[in-house]
């Protein structure tokens, strides 16, 4: 009797500290903002700014439909739908491969004018000709005619995946999945092609320093240079980023040089004249100086991972880098990366049969993948792990495919897969097990005083 009153006890105890554990738990309460229109975009890739006006502008994709371009203006809390990029080009209901996704990042002038490019990539069925394919195309946002228009063609066929503006020259470059880097001369309207910079898996950030230089990364650990000044495409030949063997690659395909051995995403800044980036496949946090040397110096920093993987964790259970990197008004980093699992909104695999079978077994079981808010000081050199992300709802925030600063109200804005309830809003399943819709979500760091 004895003996079983001590087990009754212990198991009491037991799940007693293990509720505490929960209850100990932090919880980064996010607002939440859905899209409008009812157009049921199922992904976003890096392309949400902050612009001077204070508004943010998003770009949603849709497999096998129509990419989406958005306005949420934060002093109203409103949300506007602007474009249809495939009612733009007139391609609906042609039958044709369509303009399906934003993928970049967007720049802005002097004027407010807003400026983003155009991809088709898993756009429309496989049965039909991907030689119906108008091209990717460069776009401009007017504020003052509330219109987008086409500034003109990148190519014949491959769209970007990454872009920056040059503030200095005021040129776009955008690297495309041909490996290629275009360049857009805003003012001469023309676009040129710059050769290629990639090879396999492409970069999908690239970033300008203060010179007008850009840079990007390519298998293995490298990193090129656009001299903007000798209008030179150049291959650093001895500086090399950081990565661990023993990380699992992203595509079982080609495992040596894909996006694990290249930064997942960087972030220029103007403040220190330095980028800091993020290794794909290790999650490392590192500070690159273009300025230092012939090559640049770079400076490891801290793993930026979510946080049960900050100690001496199995490096392969490190949850692939997201591309949500932001520098605050307060001079600090702020990333969403998600706590179980490396993230895509439909949880496809063209190299393993079931790619979520195949974590769960690594990971000890199926867990949904939340997204955990990390900052990064990089005065102090302190990480803080602020929680996993919930909205004001209660709803999971679960995968993040892009981060901005507003530029007036000082939050921090994400975009990305929101547990969604209501079966009518509900537009996929992360990995087949949890269902979500789009939603723009807000962070204040004034929260963290």
């Amino acid at each position: 009797m004895k003996k079983r009153l001590l087990i009754i006890i212990f198991s009491l105890c037991t799940i007693l500290s293990s509720a505490q554990e929960n209850a100990k738990e932090k919880i980064a309460t996010m607002k939440h903002y859905p899209f409008v229109g009812g157009y049921n975009e199922d992904s976003m890739w890096s392309a949400v700014y902050g612009a001077k006006s204070g508004k943010i502008y998003i770009g949603l994709c849709t497999h096998a439909e129509a990419a989406h371009f958005y306005e949420f203006d934060p002093e109203t809390e409103t949300m506007r739908h602007i474009v249809d990029l495939t009612v733009l080009h007139e391609e609906r209901g042609k039958g044709i491969n369509t303009q399906g996704k934003i993928h970049v990042r967007m720049g802005e002038d002097n004027e407010g004018n807003i400026y983003f490019a155009g991809l088709n990539e898993d756009t429309g069925p496989e049965s039909i000709d991907p030689s119906s394919y108008l091209g990717p195309f460069w776009y401009k946002y007017d504020v003052k005619k509330d219109k987008v228009e086409a500034l003109g063609r990148i190519n014949r066929h491959f769209g970007l995946l990454g872009m920056i503006m040059d503030p200095k020259y005021m040129c776009l470059y955008g690297l495309a999945e041909d490996g290629h880097l275009y360049k857009h001369d805003i003012a001469q309207k023309e676009t040129y092609d710059l050769g290629r910079v990639d090879d396999w898996d492409i970069c999908r950030t690239i970033f300008a320093d203060d010179e007008g230089n850009v840079y990007g990364s390519f298998p293995v650990g490298q990193i090129w240079k656009y001299d903007v000044q000798k209008n030179e495409v150049i291959d650093y030949p001895n500086i090399r980023l950081k990565y661990d063997l023993r990380v699992l690659p992203r595509t079982m395909s080609k495992p040596m040089i894909d996006r694990k051995v290249i930064w997942r995403v960087i972030e220029w800044d103007p403040v220190d004249k330095v980028a800091y980036g993020i290794m794909g496949g290790s999650s490392t946090l590192f500070k690159y100086d273009p300025h230092k040397g012939d090559e640049g110096e770079i400076t490891y920093l801290t793993k930026l991972c979510a946080p049960q993987y900050w100690e001496e964790a199995d490096p392969r259970q490190i949850p692939f880098a997201t591309l949500t990197l932001t520098m605050s008004k307060e001079h600090k980093l702020y990333y969403a990366p998600t706590a179980s699992g490396s993230f895509d909104y439909v949880g496809n695999s063209w190299d393993v049969h079931d790619e979520e079978k195949f974590t769960a077994k690594l990971a000890g079981g199926y867990f949904p993948p939340v997204s955990a808010l990390i900052t990064y000081d990089p005065e102090t050199g302190k990480r803080e792990n602020l929680g996993l992300m919930k909205t004001t709802e209660g709803n999971m925030v679960l995968g993040l495919g892009g981060a901005c600063t507003g530029q007036k109200d000082g939050k921090i804005y994400f975009v990305g897969a929101i547990e969604e309830k209501d079966p009518k809003k509900q537009v996929g399943k992360v990995a087949r097990r949890y269902p979500f819709s789009m939603g723009l979500v807000s962070w204040d760091p004034k929260n963290e005083k």
